[in-house]
């Protein structure tokens, strides 16, 4: 365990990420009190179904569907005429 302070872990964070997804718990701090631990997620009890199994079984109760596949790129779409912020402004005014 090691411990970081807020403001280092926000100037830092992908380096303190990695540490993380190397095995290594993180105590972080706020003027030396400890505030918050960072942790890798843990694999769960042998015999604890996973979130997956989880939501394959509120699927196949029909509670939830799962998604079938991605849902593709999306296409911003475009309007005519002024833009919201436009019209906003002309009223303000």
């Amino acid at each position: 365990m090691q411990k970081v302070g807020s403001r280092e872990l926000k100037n830092r964070l992908g380096r303190y990420l990695r540490m993380v997804r190397q095995g290594i718990t993180l105590i972080v701090t706020d003027r030396g009190k400890p505030i918050a631990k960072v942790s890798p997620p843990d694999e769960g009890a042998p015999g604890e179904p996973t979130l997956m199994d989880v939501l394959k079984r509120l699927d196949a109760e029909g509670k939830i569907r799962l998604a079938k596949g991605s849902l593709g790129k999306f296409r911003a779409v475009r309007s005519r005429g002024k833009s919201a912020s436009q019209m906003i402004i002309e009223d303000r005014r």
